[in-house]
């Protein structure tokens, strides 16, 4: 059973405040101690007797106001299936070969030259086989910042919380595979804006803003004159600016007219630019970005895609700066699946907020209590660059290699 809300408040208790399946008469007893009834989502528990499909693009789109269906696709079952300190290093490599086609790509589009997807197609399935195995490994991948090339790094970062979203719903592998894909394409629109709109710095004008809204139908024009391209690639770039309420564009489409990976697309594409901004001042941190979601929960994104969302990428995601109650600043290196809010970390600072010579790691499932016999737990987590710390200069094959590196993660 899959444990929804509990009759008091998830902060006190040791369980995720995202929910959890039951695994074992241990956790009932556990429950027993903290709780005197729960609530459990039908709808979201496991029945090991049979695998239930439901597509939302299925249900009819509203009437008058959007209407709210359950999120669930449970269309294919992903295990981590190899340690993050070997994936992360495979990730590292084939983010250099993503980030190659994708500037193939955008420069046969910025110059009409046709375009061929083979490559691109190829790099995009061995991203998803990636994160099947470990969703870890790419979304500290996810972290890098290329501020020369910001709408390519930022396609590519929204391909991965893509994936790892859609890995979370279960879906099809050959649906995540034209989701990825139609993700790396959502900007190939850009190509036709004019530079000094895409290069502005602050806020476009109205009549600018009208011009920028261009790149979506310019996109899936580009794509369609693509030979045999999947039509859910295409459905990807034309909905990944629609909204829920119907703000969105080109279409102005709203609730269920937005087809499912329509949806998973712009809540990704929204998520990274509020956690990535093009002006790196203006970045929210991993949690504060949650909390704007899910201020518009029913209004820009719809509920259950939220709710998921947040299940999928938790509020402290991998890659994540955080500060622990002893004032020590680290880094998130890896999640635990049990317990969302005692992840591994690789602490970078000590309490005194100095650089460590030799930064160390502890998991925080193991460490409960700090060296007074405190409870250790995270304080907050901290926008990228906070304490000077930059984690866009880190190895991609980070994990594997830097303990014994010295510390390459401060601005000099």
């Amino acid at each position: 059973m899959f444990v929804s809300r509990l009759d008091r408040p998830w902060v006190g208790t040791p369980f995720p405040i995202q929910g959890f399946h039951i695994q074992s008469e241990d956790d009932i007893r556990k429950l027993g101690l903290y709780c005197k009834h729960v609530y459990v989502d039908i709808a979201k528990s496991r029945v090991p007797s049979r695998r239930l499909l439901q597509r939302l693009e299925n249900q009819p789109a509203p009437a008058s106001s959007p209407r709210r269906v359950r999120l669930a696709v449970n269309e294919e079952v992903y295990e981590k299936t190899r340690p993050l300190k070997q994936e992360v290093t495979i990730a590292g490599r084939l983010h250099d070969d993503i980030s190659r086609a994708v500037d193939q790509l955008m420069d046969k589009a910025a110059t009409g030259r046709p375009i061929v997807l083979k490559k691109a197609k190829k790099v995009t399935d061995r991203m998803v086989e990636s994160i099947a195995r470990n969703p870890d490994a790419f979304i500290w991948i996810a972290r890098i910042r290329n501020k020369d090339q910001y709408t390519y790094s930022h396609s590519i970062r929204a391909t991965i919380w893509a994936i790892t979203f859609g890995r979370h719903l279960e879906l099809a592998r050959d649906r995540l595979e034209n989701l990825a894909l139609g993700m790396l394409l959502s900007e190939v629109g850009k190509t036709r804006l004019p530079d000094h709109i895409l290069q502005k710095h602050g806020r476009l004008k109205e009549e600018e803003f009208e011009i920028m809204k261009k790149h979506v139908n310019y996109g899936v024009a580009i794509l369609r004159e693509i030979p045999d391209i999947h039509p859910e690639v295409v459905e990807v770039v034309a909905n990944h600016h629609e909204r829920h309420n119907g703000s969105g564009y080109p279409r102005g489409l709203k609730g269920n007219q937005i087809p499912l990976l329509g949806r998973i697309a712009g809540i990704v594409d929204f998520y990274d630019a509020l956690t990535c901004p093009r002006h790196e001042a203006l970045a929210l941190s991993p949690a504060e970005a949650m909390i704007k979601l899910h201020e518009l929960r029913d209004r820009d994104f719809q509920a259950e895609v939220v709710d998921e969302f947040i299940q999928a990428i938790g509020i402290y995601p991998t890659g994540s700066l955080i500060e622990l109650s002893t004032g020590e600043v680290g880094v998130i290196t890896e999640q635990n699946a049990d317990r969302r809010l005692r992840p591994r970390v690789l602490l970078l600072l000590d309490r005194h907020k100095q650089p460590l010579r030799r930064p160390r790691e502890i998991d925080l499932q193991k460490t409960e209590k700090d060296k007074k016999g405190r409870k250790l737990t995270i304080a907050a987590c901290l926008p990228e660059g906070s304490y000077g710390i930059d984690l866009s200069r880190y190895r991609k094959n980070f994990i594997g290699r830097f303990l014994g590196m010295g510390n390459p993660l401060f601005r000099h």
